[in-house]
């Protein structure tokens, strides 16, 4: 695991300043504090920092074939590599490390540009090639791992984060509006946005070509030829389910260091518990967050209840609202744009906990999209019968629920927001129920709030047609996983893995994902949506699988996800925080959007009208990100608060 950073220029006679590499790859120390290094050949230069995993002592970076002709740095794991250093060497290539990334350029040297389709793992990848002077940058199938780009007539420059490109004075600050357009829609912005104006990021499954100038993009991993629908009976399903997830589970295992878990108490990361235990036995670490004061957000118990079972050394925090002013810049400063995910908390302090104890965690992302894991789901089931009813009696219901209070003040106002929730999102059209329950300011809502001439240059309806895209990749038949699909390649790389990847990278901790081993991923797809969603239990297919090996209290229990407090919070304890950022004199000052039209957001929202917690998150994001980056100069990084 590391970080990597670099650059080309257009004028062959350029190169990049070595002062120039170092700084951008010194911003990036904490993804490798073991070790750094630089290359430059001419117009090319690319800088790597380490955290060593895999080949703790060879595994320096750049690291280049025996005849120097191709180099490469790399963040991430190649968890094949151990066959495909068999196969290579079968083939006559000869190693000189023990580490993975060598794999990466014999791979290139036998097989060319498709060298990334033999790869399974995680990464993100920047190799040059002297002799077709050509620079190769990839990312992994599922956006485990960030890379992003900026381009302009002088040069190309890429990064792990964006803070390694923010580094070069030639590169402007501004924000980009399509960007901020996404990101209130969902949280996150989406690629090749981001909220840099001319900062890109590759899309998961991506390879991007530089040569001479030119450069050309493909994508390497697509649905149409990946997915086909499986017709065995349920059971073959449920048991070829659980020895996939088994062998997914042995192959992250693979490194030379400590390794633990994140165990939240939920279904999927006491599955991999559960696996890990089979696999190494009892005594490894796992490590829990909680909430003072909030049982709704509290999962500590059920995860205690795990850890007990599978004899871990288990090790948990409790967070209070302080504990957000605590953190809040050091998390501003490690996303780089805004991600207004308020799950980044207690995974910022979960991964802080994991660190001081090991080098390596698993976690339990991607099992909610594979397999169906989320409450909105469920919303599939309760439509059908609501669907039978008569319209009268519909509009009759849908009125009652609109005029229901929005609170997560406890279970029962939580319920009755999920019904609130349910009908504002109830309509026929499959996609429409599955666009209305994932964003967050509608349309209607980012058009109040926009000031008028932001609004002007903006395109609302960009937002919906980037999501129905990935609706249709998939063919029509199965609503239900083509919903999947969509949170798949959006909401998980643009806001899940993104939370994870940057809050563990910021605390030098390495965070794998077996649910997203791809060959995984692909049969998950196969599977029809009935397996996944039966009846109301979600993710039926993983609870059966592990029916044996988990108590009933973990199977069956609500799911909680990795929610924090915030509404409630921002009503009381942080009012004051968002009464700042929502404030007429901050609001003006960026002259983004109305003031009285989020003065009346943060109003509903303290009265307990609407549960605006996402929206307000997103407000104090923005906000917190523009006074980091944007009123820096160019060339300069704020260094860490914390």
């Amino acid at each position: 695991m590391c970080g990597i950073a670099g650059l080309i220029y257009a004028d062959p006679q350029r190169s990049p300043e070595p002062a120039l590499l170092k700084r951008m790859t010194d911003v990036i120390a904490h993804r490798g504090p073991d070790d750094e290094g630089w290359y430059i050949d001419g117009p090319a230069g690319l800088g790597s920092r380490r955290l060593s995993i895999v080949g703790l002592g060879d595994g320096h970076m750049p690291l280049c074939t025996e005849d120097e002709s191709l180099w490469v740095v790399y963040n991430g794991e190649i968890y094949n590599h151990p066959e495909l250093r068999r196969h290579l060497e079968a083939r006559g290539y000869r190693y000189r490390t023990g580490a993975d990334t060598e794999s990466i350029l014999h791979a290139y040297r036998e097989y060319g540009d498709a060298f990334v389709e033999r790869l399974r793992g995680m990464f993100a990848i920047a190799l040059w090639d002297r002799n077709q002077r050509k620079l190769i940058l990839a990312r992994d199938r599922l956006g485990i791992k960030p890379l992003y780009v900026q381009r302009d007539g002088a040069a190309l420059r890429f990064g792990s984060e964006i803070k390694s490109i923010l580094c070069d004075p030639e590169v402007p600050r501004e924000i980009d509006l399509d960007g901020l357009n996404f990101f209130m829609a969902y949280l996150a912005a989406p690629p090749p946005y981001t909220l840099f104006k001319g900062i890109h990021k590759l899309q998961p499954g991506e390879m991007l070509i530089w040569r001479g100038g030119e450069v050309s993009t493909r994508v390497y991993w697509t649905p149409e030829i990946t997915f086909a629908p499986r017709q065995e009976r349920t059971g073959e399903m449920v048991d070829e389910l659980r020895e996939r997830l088994r062998g997914a589970v042995r192959d992250h295992l693979m490194a030379d260091v400590p390794l633990g878990a994140f165990l939240s108490g939920g279904v999927d990361s006491s599955v991999l518990v559960a696996l890990m235990h089979g696999e190494i036995g009892p005594g490894f670490k796992t490590f829990s967050i909680g909430f003072e004061g909030h049982s709704l957000f509290d999962e500590t118990e059920h995860a205690r209840a795990v850890a007990q079972q599978y004899q871990t050394d288990h090790y948990e925090r409790r967070l209070k609202p302080a504990d957000l002013l605590t953190a809040l810049d050091d998390i501003t400063w490690q996303l780089d744009e805004p991600l207004a995910d308020s799950s980044c908390l207690p995974v910022y302090f979960v991964s802080q906990l994991a660190a001081e104890h090991v080098k390596v965690v698993l976690s339990g992302d991607g099992g909610d999209e594979i397999l169906a894991g989320y409450r909105k789901y469920q919303g599939e089931y309760f439509r059908r019968y609501v669907s039978w009813m008569p319209g009268a009696m519909q509009s009759v219901l849908a009125n009652a629920a609109m005029r229901l209070p929005e609170s997560r003040s406890g279970g029962v106002m939580d319920l009755l927001r999920q019904v609130k929730k349910f009908f504002r999102g109830f309509s026929p059209d499959p996609f429409q129920r599955h666009l209305q329950w994932a964003i967050h300011f509608e349309d209607a809502l980012r058009a109040q709030t926009l000031h008028p001439a932001v609004r002007k240059q903006i395109d609302l309806s960009a937002v919906t047609q980037h999501r129905r895209r990935l609706f249709d990749a998939l063919p029509p038949g199965d609503d239900l996983n083509r919903m999947l699909w969509v949170d798949l390649r959006q909401n998980l790389p643009d806001d899940m893995l993104t939370k994870v990847d940057r809050m563990s990278m910021l605390h030098s901790l390495e965070s794998r994902v077996p649910f997203l081993d791809h060959e995984l991923v692909e049969f998950a797809f196969r599977l029809p949506g009935s397996v996944k969603l039966r009846g109301k239990t979600t993710k039926w297919i993983l609870k059966k699988a592990f029916a044996d090996r988990l108590p009933a209290s973990i199977l069956h229990r609500r799911k909680h996800g990795f929610d924090v407090p915030v509404g409630e919070w921002f009503k009381h304890e942080l009012r004051d925080v968002i009464e700042d950022v929502c404030s007429d004199e901050t609001v003006r000052r960026r002259g983004l959007f109305e003031p009285a039209a989020i003065k009346r957001l943060a109003g509903d929202h303290f009265a307990g009208r609407r549960d605006y917690n996402n929206q307000l998150w997103i407000l104090l994001s923005l906000e917190r990100w523009q006074r980091q980056f944007l009123d820096a100069p160019p060339g300069s990084v704020s260094p860490r608060s914390v």
